[in-house]
C-alpha cells in the first residue's frame, strides 16, 4: 500500500474519536485502512474522513484502486450489453450492478475505457418514444413455444440504469435527462404507497410474479440510489414518500409483504455487493435522505445490522456471492474491510443527520426485532 498511514491529516482523523463510531463496539477505521483493500481504503479517506479528491493520500488511494487486482478482474469481466442477454437483475454478471459496485469503489469512467466503453453501450439502446433505457432480454413466444432475443426492458433494468448514470456523472446527458424523465413518471401509488411497481415491459407481454398494484421495494432502492447526487428542485413529487413505502415494508413485515421480498433470516443479514433485498440495499439508498434517516424503521434495521459486528469493530460476512468469493466480502472466515467500510459509512450519515440516533438506537432491543413472513396471524 502506497499511503503513509501515519500521515499527519490519517493519524489526526484516526486519534480524534468520530461520533458515529460509539455505535459500534471500536473503532474499525484503523483496521480498515490498514487492510490494504484499495477501495476500501480510499472510500475510508473520502466518505468517513471526508477527505478532498485533490488530497495528496486520497489521490494515491485512487491510484490504488485502478492499479488493484481485483478491480482490473470487475473490469476485464464487464459484461457485453449489446451480445450477453439479462436473464436475472441479482446477478453479478449483470452489467448496471457491476457498474455500480465499481463507481462505488470510486473507478470513474474517465479512469478507465472498459467502463466507458461499457456505459456507451447502455446508453446507445434507449426508447426514442418514451426515454426508458433497454436491455437484451430473451423473450418468450407462448404459441410457438420459442425464445428469441429481443430489445425491451422492465423497471428492474431502467431505474438502476439511471441511478448508475447520474452516479457516473452525467446528469447533464440529455439521453439521462429523458431517462430521468421517464422514471419521475412512472412514479405512483401503489398498494402500500408512492413508490415504483412492476410494470410491463416494453414491446413485450410480460410482468414480474408480483401483485398488479404492489410496490416493488427494489426498483425504488435503486431510484434512490442516484437521485441523492442531483439537486433537490429536479426530484418527482411523492420521492421521499417512496422511501417511507420502502421502509414500512420491514415496519409492517408481520402485517404483509411484497411478493418476494421478505424479512426474514436472509433480509436481516447484509450481503455484499447489494445487488438485491436485504438490510444492507434499504440503508444504502435511504442514507442520503435525512427525513428517512430519521424513521423509526431506518432507526430498527441499523440495530439489527449492528448485532453482526465483532467486538473489535468488524463485519464478518455470514452470507456471499460465490463470484466475489476472492474478494473480502465473499468469504466467511475473516471480517471483510469493504462490508465493515460499507455500514460504517451508513452509520456516519445517520449520525451526521440525526443528532439524536447514536441515543435512540442504542436503545433499541435489536434481538427482538424477528423478521416476518408476513400476513396476518392467525389464532391456533
Amino acid at each position: 500500500m502506497d499511503i503513509d498511514i501515519d500521515s499527519s491529516d490519517i493519524q489526526e482523523k484516526i486519534n480524534n474519536e468520530a461520533e458515529w463510531v460509539k455505535l459500534l463496539p471500536k473503532d474499525p477505521r484503523q483496521f480498515i485502512i490498514e487492510s490494504g483493500e484499495s477501495f476500501s481504503v480510499y472510500r475510508t479517506l473520502t466518505d468517513l474522513f471526508d477527505l478532498p479528491l485533490d488530497h495528496p493520500e486520497v489521490k494515491i488511494a485512487h491510484s490504488n484502486v485502478l492499479k488493484d487486482p481485483n478491480v482490473n478482474f470487475l473490469l476485464d469481466n464487464l459484461s457485453d450489453w449489446e451480445n450477453d442477454l439479462t436473464k436475472a437483475h441479482s446477478k453479478a454478471d449483470y452489467l448496471p450492478n457491476q457498474l455500480w459496485l465499481l463507481l462505488d469503489w470510486g473507478v470513474r469512467p474517465e479512469d478507465d475505457k472498459r467502463m466507458q466503453n461499457a456505459i456507451d453501450k447502455i446508453l446507445s439502446h434507449q426508447d426514442e418514444d418514451n426515454g426508458q433505457f433497454l436491455a437484451y432480454i430473451e423473450a418468450y413466444d407462448r404459441k410457438t413455444k420459442n425464445k428469441y432475443p429481443m430489445w425491451s426492458s422492465a423497471l428492474c433494468d431502467h431505474n438502476i440504469i439511471v441511478s448508475v448514470l447520474l452516479l457516473a456523472g452525467l446528469e447533464n446527458d440529455k439521453r439521462v435527462q429523458y431517462g430521468l424523465q421517464r422514471m419521475n413518471e412512472l412514479l405512483k401509488d401503489t398498494t402500500q404507497g408512492k413508490g415504483w411497481k412492476c410494470e410491463p415491459w416494453l414491446y413485450y407481454k410480460r410482468r414480474g410474479p408480483g401483485r398488479v398494484n404492489d410496490v416493488c421495494p427494489m426498483i425504488v432502492a435503486d431510484a434512490l440510489r442516484g437521485y441523492w447526487v442531483i439537486s433537490q428542485e429536479k426530484w418527482p413529487d411523492g420521492l421521499l414518500e417512496s422511501g417511507i413505502t420502502i421502509l414500512n415494508c420491514w415496519s409492517k413485515r408481520s402485517e404483509e409483504k411484497p411478493y418476494m421480498f421478505g424479512h426474514g433470516k436472509k433480509f436481516r443479514l447484509p450481503r455484499a455487493p447489494f445487488f438485491w433485498y436485504n438490510i444492507g440495499t434499504i440503508l444504502d439508498s435511504a442514507r442520503h435522505y435525512p427525513t428517512l434517516v430519521k424513521t423509526q424503521a431506518f432507526r430498527e434495521l441499523s440495530a439489527v445490522s449492528l448485532l453482526e459486528f465483532t467486538p473489535d469493530g468488524a463485519f464478518i460476512p455470514k452470507t456471499v456471492y460465490l463470484y466475489f468469493k476472492d474478494y473480502s466480502f465473499g468469504q466467511k472466515k475473516e471480517a471483510s474491510p469493504w462490508m465493515t467500510l460499507f455500514l460504517s459509512r451508513i452509520y456516519k450519515n445517520a449520525v451526521d443527520f440525526d443528532p439524536k440516533f447514536i441515543e435512540i438506537v442504542k436503545k433499541i432491543d435489536a434481538k427482538s426485532l424477528k423478521g416476518s413472513k408476513g400476513g396476518a396471524k392467525t389464532k391456533k
